[in-house]
């Protein structure tokens, strides 16, 4: 099970591929792909590949940003996918009209691609997101504790 949360700077997974790619930059551009089990709630991410798998070695290690990871924490789905590279735009020869293009500023980024090959899946927990916080107090008088009953 992979592990994000939204309130620490770095998030770094290592995940084992089971039939690992040995062409040069395979790994180089990746996407994590996230859906949540309770609302549907979903998105995608761009990670970054931190230590690449080999022959020898099948763990495949990835960092992402912190406040990447989804908003509300909880269990997700998740996908992780290569990216395919950039096509050029030909005017009068794309399948896609203009019009019907539809992303946010901030997720056509230079690296975005269509998605290539699924190398992963797997559940994920997300914390940190929309957590309360806790306070805690200087001397012991003053935290109190409860037990709460189910039924």
């Amino acid at each position: 099970m992979l592990q994000f949360n939204k309130s620490e700077t770095t998030n770094t997974n290592a995940v084992w591929i089971e039939t690992v790619n040995t062409g040069s930059g395979y790994y180089d551009s990746l996407a994590l792909i996230y859906s949540q089990s309770y609302d549907n709630s979903n998105g995608q991410f761009n990670l970054t590949t931190t230590s690449a798998p080999n022959v020898y070695r099948h763990w495949l290690i990835v960092s992402n940003a912190g406040v990447l990871a989804p908003d509300y924490s909880g269990q997700y789905d998740v996908e992780i996918w290569t990216i395919a590279g950039v096509q050029d735009a030909v005017w009068n020869q794309v399948a896609t009209a203009w019009a019907s293009f539809d992303t946010t500023w901030a997720n056509a980024q230079e690296s975005a691609g269509g998605l290539g090959e699924k190398i992963y899946e797997d559940r994920a927990f997300v914390s940190g997101s929309n957590e309360s916080s806790i306070t805690q107090y200087l001397s012991p008088d003053e935290n109190g504790t409860y037990i709460t009953y189910n039924g």
